[in-house]
């Protein structure tokens, strides 16, 4: 499986529509391998049953990789014993072979030649005519390569070919394919689901793991009204943090609220006073944590009222009791829902906008401004060292962790609308942080691909307390060296669009010291930055990455550029060396003068990852000014990582379903590009594109669109690679 995992636990089988049967929530398993397990009627009353989806790893087998089995039973009547079915068995990680009855009916992924993974994708099978019967088995043989295995999520059940097309949301975009609203306000976070008409989770941290073997749990899940009424529409009111669902005869708002600044979460109910009286929640609270409950009614005019159920908690680092009741005595004074729509209105007031947005882009652009507020840590996060940290993703995306790179474009997003003070919180998260666990780092290899001095941003990411992570695999740890030049970059750029001058200053000498003095030391004598892990957490000993070269000339050049622009004594190393890998990008990345090579290492355009989508920042930032070059390397990638003419980018050119799938992200920086060298049409109908997407979409960015289905896939609402970079995107189109 992939290291960026993502588990897409979408059904259960007490939840599936009623044109899909639902089989066993719990399979029979056993981690070993024999083709006698397929046999209906092999034995198997000694394997351990697992729910279903649900990975192995985390019910009893942690870390076992290489072959198991899976084994069910299940009835079927004659009506569907004459039908065309599927059999839909969810998400397998990674390669499987499905058996009904004996018989081989699908199989998805490869072991040879090439292992090839396949663990995001849905097994849709069909059932050969004649095959079922009154009582049925079904054996899957699995195989994991890593990581995770088993069937860790997806749609399990018996479908006809028009539901199952219709549930996987198989046709073309822009359409609907995320259902899932996240809500924060930078202390807790929580998602509602509106396929399940539920709040999934509440969490009383945002990021997802205070430290090393210590993920925060919710709090609370699965609050659900009680109710008959199904909604009517869901959405964010006002491009805002507040989910307003409403039913037919009253709307529910959930959010937590930034004008009190709490760990409280809301449900407020509003409608006829009749019909209030009876609502209420249930919820299933989290073992450990001490769940807190409050409801306050109020009357708002003759007939109707609004109920507010408040939900906190208690535990170690917090004794919540007392905010839970003052937030509750509020209530009786205060219209929240206004004073919350009226924090996220003076938010839009002080930020900038493009004059000539359209409707539809201002409503985006907006709710990314929401979307990058609700992602910043709180100044009044309990853990001091977490406070500014803005995450790659919001729960439920897998990336609800501060890394470097996504938390850059975050700024850059910051800086383009004019959120300065949101902006400087973030670089003095990073510039505060507990970092420097990478100095030495010597590879089974005996290389030292540590930073090799002293340093002030993580090689990575970062734990939510602040501490510095980098995330292992059986090959090591990754140690990544793009993030200095980005630092650089987004640092330089916030003064140069803040005029704070005397925060240049205030932190002038640990900038060079610990930012742009060890990307002097990267580079050898073919001028370009060395070996490490690079932007695509290749792991070590990794390779010569253009996107790390390309970054790091950036970020020396911007600050050499801001520092000269404020009269400060600039070393005429950091212009050198910003010249000396310029140098080194034209000779050894720019293929045949006509593209760039995502690696050094890259012997022809039919080398795996020969074409990097991240190599775009060269003419983003301004590295590389070039019309001639970059009309010929678009051609090539065009051709190469564009999935067709009517869509946008692909990351690398490798089978993997997460690198061939289409990265809004990519599709932004993209349309940068082409509209700096005079093609603005080719690049607004990227731009449209992806606001027409994110609008079926709750105005939410996905970290990827699924190359086959277009369906939302990876991290859903990502932030810097998506909120930040759409504001930096089209304040680009419209202003440059």
């Amino acid at each position: 499986m992939h290291i960026r995992l993502f588990v897409f636990l979408l059904f259960v089988a007490a939840q599936l529509p009623a044109q899909v049967t639902p089989l066993p929530n719990t399979w029979l398993f056993t981690p070993d391998d024999d083709p006698a397990y397929k046999n209906p009627s092999f034995d198997d009353h000694t394997w351990t049953e697992l729910a279903v989806p649900g990975y192995w790893e985390d019910q009893g087998f942690a870390d076992h990789d290489g072959f198991s089995w899976y084994r069910f039973r299940f009835s079927a009547d004659k009506t569907l014993q004459n039908k065309e079915l599927y059999l839909l068995a969810g998400k397998i990680d990674d390669i499987d072979e499905t058996y009904l009855n004996g018989q081989l009916i699908g199989q998805t992924g490869r072991l040879s030649p090439d292992t090839f993974s396949q663990f995001n994708t849905q097994r849709v099978y069909k059932i050969p005519e004649g095959l079922l019967k009154s009582e049925n088995v079904v054996a899957i043989r699995v195989f994991d390569t890593k990581y995770d295995g088993g069937i860790g999520g997806g749609i399990i059940g018996l479908s006809d070919k028009k539901t199952y097309t219709q549930l996987l949301h198989l046709g073309p975009a822009p359409k609907q394919s995320w259902f899932k609203l996240s809500t924060a306000n930078g202390l807790i976070a929580a998602v509602y689901d509106a396929q399940q008409n539920e709040v999934e989770s509440v969490f009383p941290h945002i990021f997802r793991d205070y430290d090393l073997d210590a993920p925060v749990q919710p709090f609370l899940k699965h609050l659900r009204l009680q109710t008959d009424e199904k909604p009517v529409s869901v959405s964010f009111e006002e491009n805002t943090h507040i989910i307003a669902v409403v039913y037919p005869k009253f709307t529910v708002r959930y959010f937590a609220a930034f004008s009190t600044d709490e760990k409280v979460f809301y449900a407020q109910v509003e409608g006829p006073t009749k019909t209030l009286t009876g609502l209420k929640y249930t919820s299933e609270g989290v073992p450990g944590s001490i769940l807190l409950r409050e409801t306050v009614q109020q009357e708002r005019s003759s007939g109707r009222s609004c109920k507010t159920f408040l939900f906190s908690f208690s535990d170690s680092l917090h004794q919540n009791e007392p905010v839970l009741r003052k937030a509750a005595a509020r209530l009786q004074k205060t219209d929240l829902v206004k004073d919350e729509l009226a924090y996220m209105h003076a938010v839009f007031q002080r930020a900038h906008f493009p004059e000539k947005l359209t409707a539809k882009e201002r409503a985006l652009y907006e709710q990314s401004i929401t979307t990058l507020k609700m992602a910043q840590v709180s100044q009044s996060e309990v853990l001091e060292k977490a406070r500014g940290q803005v995450l790659a993703a919001l729960p439920p995306g897998s990336w609800n962790i501060c890394w470097l790179r996504d938390g850059v474009y975050s700024i850059l997003g910051l800086n383009q609308a004019g959120l300065f003070a949101e902006a400087k919180n973030a670089l003095l998260f990073h510039l505060n942080a507990d970092v420097g666990y990478y100095k030495k780092y010597v590879h089974t290899d005996g290389i030292d691909y540590g930073v090799k001095s002293d340093y002030k941003i993580s090689v990575c990411r970062y734990f939510g307390n602040g501490k510095e992570e980098s995330d292992f695999n059986e090959q090591g740890p990754n140690i990544e060296l793009d993030g200095f030049g980005l630092f650089l970059v987004a640092f330089s750029d916030y003064i140069e669009k803040s005029g704070d001058v005397s925060f240049l200053k205030k932190n002038e000498m640990q900038l060079r010291r610990l930012v742009a003095d060890p990307i002097l030391t990267f580079i050898e004598q073919d001028n370009l930055i060395r070996k490490e892990s690079g932007p695509w957490e290749m792991h070590l000993p990794g390779r010569k990455q253009a996107f790390t070269s390309i970054v790091s000339a950036a970020g020396l050049q911007r600050l050499v550029r801001v520092l000269q622009a404020n009269s400060i004594p600039t070393p005429e190393k950091y212009n050198a060396t910003a010249i000396r890998l310029t140098e080194g990008i034209k000779k050894n990345l720019v293929y045949e003068n006509r593209l760039i090579k995502g690696f050094a290492e890259a012997a022809t355009p039919a080398t795996l990852d020969f074409y990097d989508g991240g190599t775009i920042e060269a003419f983003t930032l301004g590295v590389l000014d070039d019309p001639t070059l970059f009309a010929t390397y678009y051609k090539a990638y065009e051709e190469n990582l564009r999935i067709t003419p009517q869509r946008g980018f692909a990351r690398l050119n490798n089978p993997d379903w997460y690198t061939t799938g289409e990265w809004p992200f990519l599709d932004m920086r993209f349309a940068m590009a082409l509209h700096a060298y005079g093609q603005p049409r080719p690049a607004k109908q990227l731009l449209d594109l992806l606001t027409d997407y994110a609008a079926r979409n709750n105005n939410q960015f996905a970290e990827l669109y699924d190359r086959e289905t277009e369906n939302y896939e990876g991290s859903t609402p990502m932030v810097g690679y998506g909120a930040g970079a759409y504001i930096a995107a089209m304040r680009y189109y419209y202003e440059k």
